[in-house]
Protein backbone atom coordinates (compact mmCIF):
# COMPACT_ATOMS: atom_id res chain seq x y z
CA UNK A 1 0.00 0.00 0.00
CA UNK A 2 1.36 3.44 -1.03
CA UNK A 3 0.74 6.65 0.10
CA UNK A 4 1.51 8.14 -2.86
CA UNK A 5 -0.74 10.63 -4.49
CA UNK A 6 0.00 12.25 -7.59
CA UNK A 7 -1.54 11.66 -11.06
CA UNK A 8 0.14 12.77 -14.42
CA UNK A 9 -2.87 11.77 -16.76
CA UNK A 10 -5.53 14.53 -18.00
CA UNK A 11 -8.29 15.46 -15.42
CA UNK A 12 -11.68 15.39 -15.66
CA UNK A 13 -13.88 18.50 -16.48
CA UNK A 14 -15.70 19.45 -12.81
CA UNK A 15 -18.52 21.63 -12.03
CA UNK A 16 -17.91 24.10 -9.15
CA UNK A 17 -20.30 26.68 -8.33
CA UNK A 18 -18.33 29.10 -6.28
CA UNK A 19 -19.92 32.50 -5.24
CA UNK A 20 -19.80 34.10 -1.87
CA UNK A 21 -22.03 33.49 1.08
CA UNK A 22 -25.20 35.91 1.50
CA UNK A 23 -24.75 37.72 5.15
CA UNK A 24 -28.55 37.88 5.93
CA UNK A 25 -31.30 35.42 5.08
CA UNK A 26 -33.73 38.44 3.98
CA UNK A 27 -34.34 37.90 0.14
CA UNK A 28 -33.30 40.47 -1.90
CA UNK A 29 -34.60 41.12 -5.38
CA UNK A 30 -32.56 42.72 -7.98
CA UNK A 31 -34.41 43.74 -11.39
CA UNK A 32 -36.32 41.82 -13.93
CA UNK A 33 -34.76 39.04 -16.53
CA UNK A 34 -35.18 36.07 -18.95
CA UNK A 35 -34.44 32.41 -17.12
CA UNK A 36 -33.05 30.16 -19.61
CA UNK A 37 -36.16 28.33 -20.04
CA UNK A 38 -36.95 32.04 -21.75
CA UNK A 39 -39.53 33.02 -19.23
CA UNK A 40 -40.32 35.61 -16.98
CA UNK A 41 -37.49 36.37 -13.91
CA UNK A 42 -36.17 38.00 -11.18
CA UNK A 43 -32.43 38.32 -10.92
CA UNK A 44 -31.65 37.74 -7.10
CA UNK A 45 -29.11 35.80 -5.00
CA UNK A 46 -28.48 32.63 -5.11
CA UNK A 47 -29.55 31.51 -1.77
CA UNK A 48 -32.79 32.96 -2.63
CA UNK A 49 -33.57 30.80 -5.96
CA UNK A 50 -35.23 27.48 -4.71
CA UNK A 51 -34.30 25.94 -8.21
CA UNK A 52 -30.56 26.28 -8.14
CA UNK A 53 -30.77 25.58 -4.66
CA UNK A 54 -32.60 22.34 -5.95
CA UNK A 55 -29.56 21.91 -8.23
CA UNK A 56 -26.45 22.67 -6.59
CA UNK A 57 -27.54 20.02 -3.76
CA UNK A 58 -27.46 17.16 -6.63
CA UNK A 59 -25.00 14.85 -5.92
CA UNK A 60 -24.05 14.65 -9.48
CA UNK A 61 -24.92 17.50 -12.21
CA UNK A 62 -25.95 16.53 -15.64
CA UNK A 63 -24.54 18.52 -18.66
CA UNK A 64 -27.72 19.86 -18.81
CA UNK A 65 -27.97 20.84 -15.58
CA UNK A 66 -24.32 22.92 -16.05
CA UNK A 67 -25.64 24.82 -18.64
CA UNK A 68 -29.02 25.49 -17.02
CA UNK A 69 -26.91 27.13 -13.98
CA UNK A 70 -24.07 28.85 -16.43
CA UNK A 71 -27.35 30.32 -18.25
CA UNK A 72 -29.26 31.29 -15.22
CA UNK A 73 -26.47 33.85 -14.43
CA UNK A 74 -27.69 37.61 -14.16
CA UNK A 75 -24.69 38.91 -12.91
CA UNK A 76 -22.56 39.77 -9.81
CA UNK A 77 -22.98 42.09 -7.30
CA UNK A 78 -20.28 42.96 -3.67
CA UNK A 79 -18.41 40.02 -5.61
CA UNK A 80 -21.76 37.72 -5.17
CA UNK A 81 -23.18 35.53 -8.34
CA UNK A 82 -27.08 36.71 -9.29
CA UNK A 83 -29.08 34.27 -10.83
CA UNK A 84 -32.71 34.34 -12.81
CA UNK A 85 -34.99 33.29 -10.62
CA UNK A 86 -38.68 32.80 -12.35
CA UNK A 87 -40.07 32.22 -8.56
CA UNK A 88 -37.19 33.54 -5.80
CA UNK A 89 -38.35 33.30 -2.39
CA UNK A 90 -40.51 35.74 -0.84
CA UNK A 91 -38.77 39.14 -0.31
CA UNK A 92 -40.20 39.18 3.23
CA UNK A 93 -39.30 35.65 4.03
CA UNK A 94 -36.41 34.80 6.43
CA UNK A 95 -34.37 31.98 6.33
CA UNK A 96 -34.44 29.41 9.71
CA UNK A 97 -30.92 28.19 10.10
CA UNK A 98 -30.78 24.61 11.63
CA UNK A 99 -29.27 24.56 15.11
CA UNK A 100 -26.94 21.82 15.08
CA UNK A 101 -26.59 19.76 18.57
CA UNK A 102 -23.31 20.38 20.13
CA UNK A 103 -21.11 17.08 19.52
CA UNK A 104 -19.93 15.14 23.11
CA UNK A 105 -16.60 15.53 24.05
CA UNK A 106 -14.38 12.72 23.50
CA UNK A 107 -11.95 13.02 26.37
CA UNK A 108 -9.45 15.46 28.16
CA UNK A 109 -8.03 18.62 26.57
CA UNK A 110 -5.80 20.71 28.06
CA UNK A 111 -8.01 24.18 27.98
CA UNK A 112 -10.83 24.40 29.90
CA UNK A 113 -13.27 26.00 26.98
CA UNK A 114 -16.85 24.45 26.71
CA UNK A 115 -17.66 22.33 23.42
CA UNK A 116 -20.04 25.12 22.66
CA UNK A 117 -17.47 27.68 23.22
CA UNK A 118 -14.96 25.91 20.76
CA UNK A 119 -17.04 25.81 18.60
CA UNK A 120 -17.10 29.13 18.69
CA UNK A 121 -13.91 29.07 17.37
CA UNK A 122 -14.67 28.00 13.99
CA UNK A 123 -15.73 31.07 11.57
CA UNK A 124 -19.48 31.66 10.59
CA UNK A 125 -17.69 32.41 6.82
CA UNK A 126 -16.33 29.31 5.88
CA UNK A 127 -15.71 27.23 2.38
CA UNK A 128 -16.55 30.43 0.29
CA UNK A 129 -14.34 32.18 -2.35
CA UNK A 130 -15.05 35.52 -4.47
CA UNK A 131 -13.88 34.25 -8.10
CA UNK A 132 -17.04 33.83 -10.33
CA UNK A 133 -15.59 30.69 -12.06
CA UNK A 134 -18.40 28.17 -13.16
CA UNK A 135 -16.51 25.28 -14.98
CA UNK A 136 -12.92 24.84 -15.00
CA UNK A 137 -10.26 22.83 -15.86
CA UNK A 138 -7.08 20.92 -14.88
CA UNK A 139 -5.20 24.45 -13.07
CA UNK A 140 -7.26 26.23 -11.21
CA UNK A 141 -7.93 29.96 -11.20
CA UNK A 142 -5.56 32.03 -8.98
CA UNK A 143 -8.38 32.56 -5.83
CA UNK A 144 -10.18 29.45 -6.15
CA UNK A 145 -10.27 27.04 -2.84
CA UNK A 146 -8.74 29.30 -0.44
CA UNK A 147 -8.54 26.95 2.12
CA UNK A 148 -5.57 24.69 0.40
CA UNK A 149 -2.32 24.62 2.28
CA UNK A 150 1.01 23.68 2.05
CA UNK A 151 2.94 21.67 4.64
CA UNK A 152 6.43 22.56 5.36
CA UNK A 153 9.29 19.77 5.98
CA UNK A 154 13.09 20.49 6.57
CA UNK A 155 15.13 18.33 5.15
CA UNK A 156 18.55 16.95 6.50
CA UNK A 157 20.78 18.82 4.45
CA UNK A 158 18.09 22.18 5.88
CA UNK A 159 16.55 22.52 2.54
CA UNK A 160 12.91 23.77 3.20
CA UNK A 161 10.34 21.88 0.88
CA UNK A 162 6.55 21.31 0.40
CA UNK A 163 5.64 17.71 0.95
CA UNK A 164 2.13 17.37 1.62
CA UNK A 165 -0.96 19.58 1.93
CA UNK A 166 -3.68 20.30 3.97
CA UNK A 167 -6.92 22.48 4.52
CA UNK A 168 -7.50 25.78 6.71
CA UNK A 169 -10.57 25.43 9.16
CA UNK A 170 -10.15 28.76 11.09
CA UNK A 171 -7.32 31.55 11.50
CA UNK A 172 -5.05 29.15 13.64
CA UNK A 173 -5.78 25.68 12.43
CA UNK A 174 -5.05 23.19 9.73
CA UNK A 175 -5.89 20.04 9.40
CA UNK A 176 -4.01 17.66 7.33
CA UNK A 177 -3.11 13.64 7.36
CA UNK A 178 -0.97 11.51 10.48
CA UNK A 179 1.02 10.01 7.64
CA UNK A 180 2.61 13.47 6.83
CA UNK A 181 3.62 13.80 10.20
CA UNK A 182 4.70 10.65 11.37
CA UNK A 183 5.70 8.62 8.30
CA UNK A 184 7.97 10.98 7.23
CA UNK A 185 12.01 10.28 7.27
CA UNK A 186 13.78 10.81 10.19
CA UNK A 187 15.64 13.25 9.55
CA UNK A 188 13.32 15.41 8.38
CA UNK A 189 11.12 18.02 10.68
CA UNK A 190 7.30 19.78 10.21
CA UNK A 191 8.16 23.51 10.14
CA UNK A 192 5.45 25.63 9.01
CA UNK A 193 1.90 25.93 6.80
CA UNK A 194 2.03 27.97 3.99
CA UNK A 195 -0.91 29.64 2.91
CA UNK A 196 -2.48 32.01 0.05
CA UNK A 197 -0.02 29.99 -2.68
CA UNK A 198 -1.18 29.39 -5.97
CA UNK A 199 2.30 29.67 -8.49
CA UNK A 200 5.09 27.91 -6.57
CA UNK A 201 7.57 29.05 -8.97
CA UNK A 202 6.67 32.85 -8.54
CA UNK A 203 7.20 34.94 -5.57
CA UNK A 204 4.49 37.44 -6.52
CA UNK A 205 1.38 35.62 -8.41
CA UNK A 206 -0.55 37.13 -10.91
CA UNK A 207 -3.03 35.54 -13.23
CA UNK A 208 -4.65 37.14 -16.79
CA UNK A 209 -8.31 37.71 -16.44
CA UNK A 210 -11.24 38.48 -18.84
CA UNK A 211 -11.56 42.09 -16.95
CA UNK A 212 -7.47 42.56 -16.60
CA UNK A 213 -4.52 40.54 -14.69
CA UNK A 214 -5.18 39.93 -10.66
CA UNK A 215 -2.54 39.72 -8.79
CA UNK A 216 -2.80 37.98 -5.11
CA UNK A 217 -1.61 39.17 -1.56
CA UNK A 218 1.80 37.44 -0.56
CA UNK A 219 1.66 34.00 0.55
CA UNK A 220 1.63 33.56 4.49
CA UNK A 221 4.53 31.57 5.70
CA UNK A 222 3.28 30.57 9.55
CA UNK A 223 5.11 28.64 11.77
CA UNK A 224 3.52 25.37 13.55
CA UNK A 225 3.31 26.11 17.21
CA UNK A 226 1.69 22.43 18.11
CA UNK A 227 1.26 19.57 16.28
CA UNK A 228 -1.68 16.67 17.16
CA UNK A 229 -1.85 13.51 15.47
CA UNK A 230 -4.76 11.94 16.10
CA UNK A 231 -4.33 9.22 19.44
CA UNK A 232 -4.98 6.48 17.36
CA UNK A 233 -3.49 6.23 14.35
CA UNK A 234 -2.05 3.15 12.82
CA UNK A 235 -0.37 2.57 9.32
CA UNK A 236 1.17 -1.01 8.56
CA UNK A 237 1.18 -2.51 5.36
CA UNK A 238 -2.36 -3.28 5.15
CA UNK A 239 -4.31 -0.54 6.82
CA UNK A 240 -4.08 3.21 7.71
CA UNK A 241 -6.90 4.33 10.16
CA UNK A 242 -7.39 7.39 11.45
CA UNK A 243 -5.11 9.50 9.21
CA UNK A 244 -5.59 12.88 10.24
CA UNK A 245 -3.63 15.58 11.90
CA UNK A 246 -4.38 18.80 13.68
CA UNK A 247 -1.71 21.80 13.31
CA UNK A 248 -2.06 25.03 15.63
CA UNK A 249 -0.35 28.26 13.54
CA UNK A 250 1.90 30.30 15.91
CA UNK A 251 -0.09 33.32 14.71
CA UNK A 252 -2.95 33.85 13.11
CA UNK A 253 -3.65 33.74 9.25
CA UNK A 254 -4.70 36.79 7.54
CA UNK A 255 -7.88 36.23 5.63
CA UNK A 256 -8.03 37.71 2.28
CA UNK A 257 -9.67 36.36 -1.01
CA UNK A 258 -6.46 34.44 -1.54
CA UNK A 259 -6.79 32.90 2.00
CA UNK A 260 -10.01 31.52 3.92
CA UNK A 261 -10.99 28.32 5.92
CA UNK A 262 -13.26 25.92 4.29
CA UNK A 263 -16.67 24.38 6.04
CA UNK A 264 -16.16 21.65 8.45
CA UNK A 265 -19.38 19.22 8.66
CA UNK A 266 -20.58 19.89 11.81
CA UNK A 267 -24.72 19.66 11.52
CA UNK A 268 -26.40 16.76 11.96
CA UNK A 269 -27.40 16.14 8.40
CA UNK A 270 -23.47 16.64 7.68
CA UNK A 271 -21.87 14.17 10.13
CA UNK A 272 -24.70 11.73 8.78
CA UNK A 273 -24.32 11.92 5.20
CA UNK A 274 -23.99 9.24 2.73
CA UNK A 275 -21.21 10.04 0.14
CA UNK A 276 -22.62 7.69 -2.58
CA UNK A 277 -22.28 9.03 -6.18
CA UNK A 278 -21.65 12.37 -3.89
CA UNK A 279 -19.60 14.62 -6.81
CA UNK A 280 -16.21 16.16 -5.10
CA UNK A 281 -13.55 17.96 -5.87
CA UNK A 282 -9.86 17.92 -4.91
CA UNK A 283 -7.67 20.65 -5.03
CA UNK A 284 -3.79 20.35 -4.70
CA UNK A 285 -0.25 20.98 -5.97
CA UNK A 286 0.17 17.04 -6.35
CA UNK A 287 3.35 16.58 -4.01
CA UNK A 288 3.89 13.72 -1.07
CA UNK A 289 6.76 12.14 0.70
CA UNK A 290 8.27 10.88 -2.51
CA UNK A 291 6.71 12.62 -5.43
CA UNK A 292 7.20 16.22 -7.05
CA UNK A 293 4.80 18.67 -7.19
CA UNK A 294 2.77 20.87 -9.59
CA UNK A 295 3.63 24.03 -10.35
CA UNK A 296 0.31 25.47 -9.77
CA UNK A 297 -2.41 24.35 -8.05
CA UNK A 298 -4.71 21.94 -9.45
CA UNK A 299 -8.00 20.47 -8.58
CA UNK A 300 -9.85 17.50 -10.17
CA UNK A 301 -13.52 16.30 -10.09
CA UNK A 302 -14.20 12.48 -8.33
CA UNK A 303 -17.58 10.91 -7.25
CA UNK A 304 -17.96 8.66 -4.43
CA UNK A 305 -17.78 5.14 -4.25
CA UNK A 306 -19.88 3.17 -1.71
CA UNK A 307 -17.95 1.64 1.36
CA UNK A 308 -18.70 -2.31 0.12
CA UNK A 309 -17.08 -1.62 -3.30
CA UNK A 310 -14.10 0.25 -1.98
CA UNK A 311 -14.12 -2.97 0.65
CA UNK A 312 -13.85 -5.35 -2.57
CA UNK A 313 -11.22 -2.87 -4.04
CA UNK A 314 -8.89 -2.79 -0.46
CA UNK A 315 -9.53 -6.65 0.72
CA UNK A 316 -6.98 -6.10 3.37
CA UNK A 317 -7.33 -2.65 4.40
CA UNK A 318 -10.24 -3.03 6.70
CA UNK A 319 -11.75 -0.35 5.24
CA UNK A 320 -14.50 1.38 7.28
CA UNK A 321 -17.06 4.35 8.09
CA UNK A 322 -14.07 6.77 9.20
CA UNK A 323 -13.21 6.71 5.32
CA UNK A 324 -14.45 7.76 2.41
CA UNK A 325 -13.45 6.36 -0.94
CA UNK A 326 -13.96 8.48 -4.60
CA UNK A 327 -12.61 8.00 -7.84
CA UNK A 328 -11.63 4.68 -9.60
CA UNK A 329 -12.51 5.96 -13.10
CA UNK A 330 -9.22 5.43 -15.51
CA UNK A 331 -7.14 8.45 -15.96
CA UNK A 332 -9.28 10.85 -14.00
CA UNK A 333 -8.81 9.96 -10.44
CA UNK A 334 -7.71 12.27 -7.07
CA UNK A 335 -4.05 12.26 -7.49
CA UNK A 336 -3.98 15.69 -8.53
CA UNK A 337 -4.09 16.46 -4.77
CA UNK A 338 -1.71 16.29 -2.04
CA UNK A 339 -1.61 13.82 0.64
CA UNK A 340 -3.38 15.57 3.89
CA UNK A 341 -5.03 17.77 1.05
CA UNK A 342 -9.20 18.35 1.38
CA UNK A 343 -11.55 16.53 -0.48
CA UNK A 344 -14.40 18.35 -0.35
CA UNK A 345 -18.11 19.43 -1.54
CA UNK A 346 -20.33 21.77 -2.78
CA UNK A 347 -23.05 22.00 -0.38
CA UNK A 348 -25.65 24.18 1.66
CA UNK A 349 -25.06 25.91 4.90
CA UNK A 350 -28.16 27.89 6.30
CA UNK A 351 -29.24 27.99 2.68
CA UNK A 352 -26.44 29.30 1.51
CA UNK A 353 -23.92 28.01 -1.13
CA UNK A 354 -20.61 26.94 0.63
CA UNK A 355 -17.62 24.17 0.48
CA UNK A 356 -17.75 21.64 2.87
CA UNK A 357 -14.84 19.40 4.16
CA UNK A 358 -15.25 15.71 3.63
CA UNK A 359 -12.29 13.86 3.34
CA UNK A 360 -8.34 14.22 3.70
CA UNK A 361 -6.13 12.29 1.14
CA UNK A 362 -5.01 8.95 2.73
CA UNK A 363 -4.01 6.53 0.47
CA UNK A 364 -4.38 4.41 -2.80
CA UNK A 365 -3.49 2.01 -5.68
CA UNK A 366 -1.19 3.91 -8.55
CA UNK A 367 -2.95 6.64 -9.88
CA UNK A 368 -5.99 6.70 -12.55
CA UNK A 369 -6.18 2.91 -12.64
CA UNK A 370 -9.69 1.59 -13.24
CA UNK A 371 -12.01 0.45 -10.06
CA UNK A 372 -9.40 1.72 -7.95
CA UNK A 373 -10.67 4.44 -5.91
CA UNK A 374 -9.00 6.93 -3.51
CA UNK A 375 -8.99 6.51 0.01
CA UNK A 376 -9.89 9.73 2.32
CA UNK A 377 -9.98 10.02 6.36
CA UNK A 378 -13.98 10.96 6.52
CA UNK A 379 -13.62 14.04 8.86
CA UNK A 380 -17.92 13.83 9.81
CA UNK A 381 -16.15 11.23 11.62
CA UNK A 382 -13.59 13.57 13.81
CA UNK A 383 -15.30 16.70 14.52
CA UNK A 384 -15.49 15.84 18.11
CA UNK A 385 -12.18 15.47 18.16
CA UNK A 386 -11.37 18.41 15.92
CA UNK A 387 -13.67 20.50 17.82
CA UNK A 388 -12.19 19.10 21.42
CA UNK A 389 -9.15 20.91 20.61
CA UNK A 390 -9.14 23.97 19.53
CA UNK A 391 -7.96 27.09 21.56
CA UNK A 392 -8.09 30.52 21.40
Amino acid sequence: MSFKRVYVQPLVLVFAWLVYALQSGEAQYLGRCLTPDQKDGTCVMVAQCPLVRQLLNKPLLTTNDVRFLESSRCGVIDRKALVCCQQPDSPTSTVSPTVATPPAASGPVENRLSVEQKRRLLPDDCGVQYTDRIIGGERTKIDEYPWAALIQHRRRNGELKFHCGGVLINNRYVLTAAHCINNIPKSWTVTGVRLGEWDLESDSDCATRYDGTICADPVQDIAIEKILVHPNYRATLMEVKNDIAQLRLARSAQLNDYVQPICLPLDAEAQTKSYDDQRFVVAGWGQTEEALQSRYKLFVGVTGVTESTCRLRYPQANIDHTQVCAGGTANKDSCRGDSGGALMYAGLRDFEPVYLLAGLVSFGKKCGIQGYPGVYTRVNQYTDWIVDNLEP
